[in-house]
This record gives C-alpha cells, sequence and structure tokens, in this order.
C-alpha cells in the first residue's frame, strides 16, 4: 500500500487519534463527500472505514452515513479499491 497521509481526529469525548486517509470521495452532484481511512495500514489485513464530511462552523465533522444511495457509493469505490 502506498504512503497515507495522516489526519488527526477529535472524537465526541475530546479523545485525538490518527487516521490514514485512503481517499476522499464526491458524490457526483458535489452534495457530499465521504472520508475513505484506516487507523492502521502496515497490518496485514486492513480494515477500511467511512464516514460522511460534514462542514458545521468553520470544523470538519465525520459522521455515519445513514442513506441507502450513499452506501452503495462508497461501498462501490471500497471495491475498486481493494482490486488495485
Amino acid at each position: 500500500m502506498k504512503e497515507l497521509e495522516t489526519l488527526k481526529i477529535t472524537n465526541s469525548e475530546g479523545k485525538e487519534t490518527e487516521i490514514k486517509v485512503i481517499t476522499i470521495l464526491k458524490k457526483p452532484d458535489n452534495a457530499k463527500s465521504f472520508l475513505i481511512y484506516t487507523f492502521d495500514d502496515k497490518a496485514e489485513t486492513v480494515d477500511i472505514y467511512a464516514s460522511l464530511i460534514r462542514e458545521e462552523n468553520d470544523v470538519y465533522i465525520l459522521d455515519s452515513i445513514t442513506e441507502k444511495e450513499d452506501w452503495e457509493l462508497v461501498q462501490k469505490a471500497i471495491k475498486e479499491l481493494s482490486e488495485e
């Protein structure tokens, strides 16, 4: 796996965690963006996570993906990434 960009995020309890960005995915209409990431890109098997990116008061927030159409888009992108 190529070297991934690292970001620090803060959870709702104020705890800071590092994540490794795999890619940012935008819907074709640019209405929503999704972050596809992992916590450990050096493991033999890598767990991949995805979150909706929302901007609120000039702060980016990672939120749950709740719409079926959005999940299908993200799952398709993850499948394509895993085939590379």
